[in-house]
C-alpha cells in the first residue's frame, strides 16, 4: 500500500504515486456526470412543457374569424391644385400619392376590413394661392371624420377606424 510520497530514484527525484484503475477511469471520465445530469434537465425541460402547455379548443382550426367590406369615400376640398394628396388604400398602411390633383378630388372604393381593425385616412397640402382646404372620410355612406385648414401653405388630415363587424 502506498502511503502517498513515493521514495527518491537514485538521480534524487522522486519517483510517481501509482495511480490506482479506479482513479485512472474517473481522470479520464470526468465529464460523463456533467453530460448526464444536462441531457436529463433537457428531458425534464421538454416534458414539462408538453404537460403545462394548454390544448387547443375542440373546432379551433373551424373558427371563422369576421371580415366585411366597407364603402369609403374620400374627398378633398377646395381651390386649384393640391400639391399632394396621399391616401391608405388597404386599410392598414398601403398608400397612395396623387401629386398636383385638382381640387375638389374624390376617391371611391371598397375596403374588405378584418379579423383586425382597419385604417382608412387621407392627408392633403394646400397650394400657395388657395384660402383654405378640406377633407371627408365616409365609410358606409356615413361621415366618419371631416376637417379643415385655412391659410395658403396648410394642410389637413381626416382618419378613422374601421371595426369588421361594424355594419
Amino acid at each position: 500500500m502506498t502511503t502517498g510520497t513515493a521514495k527518491p530514484k537514485p538521480d534524487g527525484k522522486p519517483s510517481p504515486v501509482p495511480r490506482s484503475r479506479t482513479f485512472r477511469l474517473a481522470q479520464r471520465t470526468w465529464w460523463l456526470p456533467w453530460v448526464l445530469g444536462a441531457a436529463t434537465v433537457a428531458v425534464a425541460v421538454v416534458i414539462a412543457t408538453e404537460v403545462f402547455t394548454p390544448a387547443e379548443p375542440a373546432g379551433w382550426d373551424q373558427v371563422k374569424l369576421p371580415t366585411t367590406e366597407h364603402q369609403v369615400v374620400y374627398t378633398v376640398t377646395g381651390s386649384g391644385k393640391s400639391p399632394e394628396i396621399k391616401y391608405v388604400i388597404d386599410g392598414v398602411n398601403g398608400t397612395e400619392t396623387v401629386v398636383n390633383g385638382d381640387l375638389p378630388w374624390r376617391k371611391e372604393f371598397t375596403l374588405k376590413v378584418g379579423p383586425g381593425l382597419g385604417v382608412v385616412q387621407v392627408l392633403a397640402a394646400n397650394n400657395e394661392n388657395a384660402d383654405s382646404i378640406g377633407c371627408t372620410v365616409s365609410v358606409d355612406g356615413n361621415v366618419v371624420h371631416q376637417a379643415s385648414s385655412h391659410g395658403p401653405g396648410t394642410q389637413v388630415s381626416c382618419s378613422s377606424v374601421i371595426r369588421p363587424s361594424s355594419r
